[in-house]
């Protein structure tokens, strides 16, 4: 048996059985994806079923009314219990949307955060560079002023000494 190199391989063998299902299917996509839904209710599928089926069959458009008219279709066929159940599972499911899609809200969230932050960082960092550069300008216009000074004090010396040496002469 070969090694799987996914994370997911479950998901992944289940998305390939269902890519293979509805390419082998003579039906529409979204009578295909009702029929699945009425099979999921047959077989009491688990919760995550009905949000792998229900996700396809949201970007379908497929209306909420349409899976309310297969579960009505199908209960006398199933029973009662089934379509009790699937209903809970349904919700559940839409439960299960909701929270994701929050997630993903808030993971966007975070990452726009993390993005602000991070360009706010480097204005920061751009700000005591820029900080740093007229500190070493000021320092350097200190320094030359320290010189300047200097060389007048010794220029005035200078002026001094040859003065009284020209008074003694």
């Amino acid at each position: 048996m070969a090694e799987s190199t996914s994370e997911t391989p479950v998901l992944d063998l289940l998305a390939d059985m269902t890519a293979n299902s509805v390419a082998a299917s003579s039906l529409d996509p979204e009578t295909l994806m009702l029929v699945r839904i009425a099979a999921l209710v047959a077989v009491d599928a688990p919760s995550f079923s009905y949000v792998l089926n229900l996700e396809v069959a949201s970007e379908l458009d497929i209306d909420p009314e349409r899976i309310r008219g297969v579960l009505a279709a199908i209960a006398p066929i199933v029973g009662t219990p089934r379509v009790a159940s699937a209903t809970g599972k349904i919700v559940e499911a839409l439960a299960v949307e909701m929270e994701i899609a929050e997630l993903d809200e808030l993971s966007e969230e975070v990452a726009d955060e993390e993005v602000y932050d991070q360009v706010e960082d480097e204005e920061q960092d751009d700000e005591v560079a820029d900080q740093e550069v007229a500190d070493e300008v000021a320092d350097q216009e200190v320094d030359e002023e320290v010189e300047d000074e200097e060389v007048e004090d010794d220029e005035v010396e200078d002026d001094e000494v040859e003065d009284g040496e020209m008074d003694r002469g």
